[in-house]
């Protein structure tokens, strides 16, 4: 059955268009003008609602909806139109409609002067209104004031009944006219999705309920995501809570039709309720005793400048404390004093922006899955949308009605044709950007976007004094929402990208004169011709590998001898698969910022050097057939080149030396390359040379190095000169065959955090370090012929703060000596295939992954395996798999140090929920669950009644075990993981059944992980805070509790592997210790069924060595058998 997308809507009657409202008092009027007046108005084509057309008993609510639901309001003031308190409420609705801009009200004065209401109205309230509430009163004169001095119609004793009626007509025409048709008009509107929680949030940040504390929120966005909306809601639903309300609305609107002056003063009548403050006292300070009579609750909607906050916000004396105040703004930094942290309004997620846009394209306001098609494009056009209701809502009524043809047509021009009115909303902020910002914003569209933040900056930047606050321009352009800063990449709205591309290619057929930026391959080559005007080209971006075949020829076979390049303005030039052998000598790159030409046939860039003074990134990356980087002599401001795959260069001219700006050299791949010239690049981060295979000797060309990349080059030494390198990062020599040794003053390298020699077959020795390099975290030597580990110098530094050493595929190494222990800050050893690896001594207190896969010929470990110290709930895991010579000794002890460190975990940190995780476990060679797992089976399951308060106050958490057979595991991968499924009756119902992670393996790459025998896994999982619920349930007597575990393998993925089987498990109750027990402790306990139940604690507690200060104390392991 097809289910459909629920909307929620208005089920009235549609409401006429342009209804309008009249207001008046008594039969003598209703029977004789009232009368009239309607026909006059519904012969015009004017629908009209007298309230007459209500039903008897209905309430004032209903008229208010009327009210609501209307454009204009006639008030028609009469001799006894004060008598009338439903009158006088309905005036009080009229002028709060007026007030939020909904409503425009227009009085008729009939037989009465505008003088005289007033008096009319305090006799009426003396008379008729004594039980009135004075507030009500108040209000009734606030809204007299408010519209009795608006610009109205006056019917005296001496007046043409029939010509007045037509002057009120052609008066309502003319208003009418000058309304602007509002969207959603004749038709239902969807409810805001999400609204609810929106106002949620923002009613946090305005936190109401400190009533003291005046809070002024910002609410910004993209155009057309929701701002009024939601401040409007918020403010129908809050101003209750203020005496003293104002939505002062279309701001951008009101400035520029009236000024900064008639503004502040329509802001500060409205918000005072008056009307004949003197344009002399239409300021704060005038103003302020009467504002700071109560506090405020003011929304200030579409604020286009800091200039219109201060204007009508003033110095903010005047705001009695406890007001709040809300601004809408698409320009976040408009609001940045008075809020740095405003309320972003989200787009709609695809669940609701698919019902908000079904709403309007579909009759029945719903897309239901079995609609097929329009099921499928109404979700693209969501996801063109993303999220923004505007679009969603104008897409819909756009489509409404159409065919699923007129559908797909729609979608495929949306790109390059978008809506008329979506087009003008964005014109409008896009016409108050700086010209700067217009340039920088099309650039993005056409040539930056979801490029790297740091390039975009560097490039629009160029270096001129026009442009030299471009970093912060592009600032200012994600404050406007016009992009954004993502994942460290610029970003671009679909529907602004759309609106971007729409007024370059308006440039480029000559509709606009403004600057060109040329990504069509047929406007390019039409550039190139000389067939279009070429001064005002600003930027080119050409991939010919989507170029249609009718133009290949153009692309790539065709350019005329002496083509001309007339392209003086441009900026950018990203030409893939470039065709020349050279850029036309013709070109002048004076403001040539960006040049790639990737994949291309160019052998020289220029013959002779030009001047460059703007240019900023080169990228030449695998042009095989570039012979020389010469002509760059004059590029001064030069931050990257990439010349990554350039195999026929052979070597770098020396006038680089004059790229005194360069950060970035890319060599990568160039096979070709023997040598470095003799220059000193003095701004040079990073340099990479990998896959250099040709390189023999490596020159240093610059000592402000702080990345170097030698890996895959021929070199056999590091020059002594390396040691100036006192920034140097990372050094990495990966695969550097021929390396023999390295040199002494590798260990001066202060700054030097990572150093890479995976693969230096010939490198078999490490030199002592004596300096201190405290920066110094990675050290990998795996895939080397070093003969011993590296040496710890006692009483240094030295390599004492290393995180992660690596040693695997070492097949020298038979030991790992005595000094390995002292790597107190080590957390990751690799030792994997050591295959000549016989025993482990001691290892650093702090590790967390000792991975000894394939060590073949490993069969002893010491004991203990490592110091033991209280640590916080961090996983660790020490892997033997494949140690097929483990003895049973070692294997006892490895099992041992896990239970000894399970005790030690620290539960500092709980959280109050409920955490599974496996903290810590290991894995070797073996068919036996160990002994002290007091719950055992055959298979992978086991089930077992536990021992009334098994869960009591010391209870820290669970062991497990689980044996694997892997003897029919024939497509094994780089991924596995044991898991456990845990269930326990009579237990919370949030805690009864949970699944975690016993032990497993994640290896980097496609290598598999061959494991060929059974296999122990264990895993301490810890169980956070559950003794705290329990405790309150103990009191009431012994709860039996029953368990059931399940084990089973995955691929790490969730799929189980059939092959691998659970041949034997177990599991035990992990305790905290008594402090005075140091030995072994026998305890008998009577279990339900009257067996007894043994706690015993760890064996083998004189392992520790005593003068260790950081060993823990001994006798910490207990473990209960139900």
């Amino acid at each position: 059955m097809a289910v459909a997308f629920p909307l929620q809507a208005v089920q009235e009657p549609p409401v006429p268009f342009h209804q309008v409202f009249v207001n008046f008092r008594g039969a003598d009027l209703r029977q004789n003008f009232i009368s009239h007046l309607e026909p006059a108005l519904i012969t015009a084509g004017i629908n009209v609602f007298v309230d007459k057309n209500e039903k008897r008993g209905e309430d004032l609510t209903t008229l208010f909806r009327r009210i609501e639901e209307s454009k204009i309001a006639l008030v028609v003031f009469s001799i006894t139109y004060m008598e009338s308190e439903w009158c006088l409420n309905e005036l009080v609705k009229i002028k709060e409609r007026v007030d939020e801009g909904k409503l425009l009200a227009i009085p008729i004065f009939f037989k009465v002067k505008p003088a005289e209401l007033k008096e009319l109205l305090d006799d009426a309230c003396n008379m008729s209104h004594g039980n009135v509430e004075p507030h009500i009163l108040k209000k009734w004169k606030v809204a007299l004031e408010c519209i009795k001095s608006k610009m109205g119609l006056d019917f005296n004793q001496e007046s043409n009944e029939a010509d007045f009626l037509k002057e009120v007509v052609g008066e309502v025409k003319r208003r009418l006219s000058d309304i602007p048709c509002l969207e959603g008009e004749g038709i239902e509107m969807a409810t805001p999705f999400g609204i609810e929680h929106r106002i949620k949030q923002v009613e946090e940040k305005l936190d109401f309920a400190h009533c003291d504390e005046t809070r002024i929120v910002g609410i910004v966005g993209i155009p057309g995501i929701g701002k009024t909306t939601l401040a409007m809601e918020l403010y129908k639903k809050s101003r209750q809570r203020f005496v003293r309300c104002l939505a002062f609305m279309k701001i951008r609107e009101k400035w520029t039709k009236f000024g900064a002056e008639r503004v502040r003063k329509m802001f500060l009548e409205d918000l005072l309720q008056i009307t004949n403050i003197s344009d002399d006292e239409a300021t704060h300070s005038c103003l302020e005793s009467k504002l700071l009579s109560n506090k405020v609750f003011v929304v200030l909607d579409d604020v286009s400048s800091a200039k219109q906050i201060e204007v009508l916000l003033g110095d903010r004396n005047w705001i009695k404390k406890g007001s709040r105040i809300v601004i809408t703004t698409r320009d976040r930094a408009f609001i940045a004093e008075l809020d740095p942290n405003p309320y972003v309004v989200p787009r709609l997620n695809l669940g609701d922006g698919l019902m908000y846009f079904s709403f309007y394209a579909f009759e029945d306001h719903v897309c239901n899955p079995g609609m097929g098609d329009y099921l499928r494009m109404s979700r693209e056009f969501v996801d063109y949308a993303r999220g923004n209701p505007l679009a969603l809502r104008v897409l819909g009524r756009d489509l409404r009605g159409k065919d699923e043809v007129q559908w797909r047509k729609r979608l495929d021009t949306l790109a390059k044709s978008p809506h008329k009115s979506i087009q003008d909303l964005l014109k409008i902020s896009y016409g108050e950007l700086s010209e700067q910002e217009k340039d920088m914003f099309l650039d993005i569209a056409c040539f930056f976007r979801s490029e790297d933040v740091y390039y975009a900056r560097s490039l629009l930047d160029s270096g001129d004094n026009e442009s030299f606050q471009a970093p912060r321009e592009i600032t200012d352009l994600s404050h406007k929402f016009f992009i954004s800063i993502s994942g460290g990449r610029v970003e671009m709205h679909d529907l602004l990208h759309t609106f971007a591309m729409e007024l370059c290619s308006l440039t480029a057929c000559g509709v606009n004169q403004e600057k060109l930026r040329l990504w069509n391959e047929k406007s390019i080559i039409a550039a190139l011709h000389g067939e279009m005007e070429t001064k005002t080209v600003r930027g080119i971006s050409l991939n010919i590998s989507a170029c249609p075949l009718e133009c290949e020829g153009d692309c790539k076979l065709n350019f005329p001898d002496g083509l001309s390049f007339p392209l003086k303005e441009v900026r950018y030039l990203d030409w893939l698969k470039f065709p020349l052998e050279e850029l036309p000598s013709d070109f002048t790159p004076e403001n040539l910022i960006d040049l790639k030409l990737p994949y291309s046939k160019i052998i020289q860039v220029w013959k002779v050097s030009k001047d460059t003074p703007k240019l900023k990134w080169v990228d030449l990356n695998n042009s095989r057939m570039l012979q020389t980087l010469s002509g760059f002599s004059k590029a001064p401001n030069l931050l990257r080149l990439n010349l990554e795959g350039c195999s026929s260069l052979v070597c770098l001219s020396e006038e680089m030396g004059t790229m005194e700006s360069l950060v970035f050299l890319n060599l990568r791949g160039c096979t070709s390359l023997r040598h470095l010239p003799e220059i000193n690049l003095s701004s040079l981060r990073t340099l990479i040379l990998s896959g250099c295979s040709n390189l023999q000797e490596f020159r240093l060309i610059s000592e402000t190095l702080e990345y170097l990349y030698l890996d895959g080059t021929a070199i056999e030494n590091l020059p002594l000169d390396i040691v100036k390198l006192q920034r140097l990062i990372l050094l990495n020599l990966k695969e550097c065959r021929r390396l023999g040794s390295l040199p002494e003053c590798i260990g001066k390298l202060k700054a030097l955090k990572e150093l890479i020699l995976s693969g230096c077959l010939n490198l078999k020795s490490f030199p002592n370090v004596e300096e201190n390099m405290e920066n110094f975290r990675v050290l990998l030597l795996d895939g080397t012929s070093i003969e011993e580990v590296p040496k710890i110098m006692r009483g240094s530094n030295s390599l004492s703060f290393l995180r992660r050493l690596s040693l695997s595929r070492n097949d020298v190494i038979s030991s790992l000596g005595s000094d390995i222990s002292q790597l107190y800050h080590l957390k990751w050893l690799d030792l994997k295939y050591c295959k000549k690896l016989r025993s482990l001594s001691t290892l650093p207190p702090n590790l967390q992954c000792l991975d000894a896969h394939g060590c073949i010929s490993l069969e002893t470990v010491t004991s203990p395996l490592a110091f033991l110290m209280p640590m916080e709930d961090i996983h660790s895991m020490f892997i033997f798999t494949n140690c097929c010579k483990l003895n049973d000794v070692a294997k006892n002890d490895i099992a041992s140090h896990i239970r000894r460190k399970c005790q030690l975990i620290s539960d500092d940190h709980h959280n109050g929920s409920f955490v599974f995780r496996a903290l810590i476990g290991t894995c070797y060679p073996g068919y036996e669950v160990p002994p002290w797992f007091s719950h055992q089976a055959f298979d992978s399951v086991l089930e077992r009644n536990l021992p009334p308060h098994w869960c009591d106050n010391k209870f820290l958490g669970l062991a497990l075990c689980a044996i694997v057979s892997f003897h029919d595991y024939r497509d094994q991968n780089n991924r596995l993981l044991v898991k456990c499924t845990c269930e326990f009756e009579n237990l919370d119902a949030s805690c009864s059944r949970f699944s975690v992670p016993v032990g497993g393996w994640f290896e980097p790459g496609n290598e598999p992980r061959t494991v060929e025998s059974d296999h122990v896994f264990i895993g301490y999982i810890s169980w956070l805070n559950i003794k705290k619920l329990q405790e309150e349930e103990y009191k009431k007597g012994c709860v039996p509790t029953k368990a059931k575990l399940r084990f089973i393998v995955t691929e790490g993925t969730g799929e189980e592997i059939a092959q691998c089987e659970v041949v034997k498990c177990g599991f035990g109750l992990v305790y905290e210790p008594d402090d005075e027990v140091n030995n072994v402790v026998l305890s008998t306990r009577t279990s339900m069924n009257g067996e007894a139940s043994t706690l015993i604690s760890a064996e083998d507690v004189s392992d520790y060595p005593g003068e260790t200060p950081t060993t823990a104390k001994s006798g910490l392991d207990y473990f209960k058998k139900g």
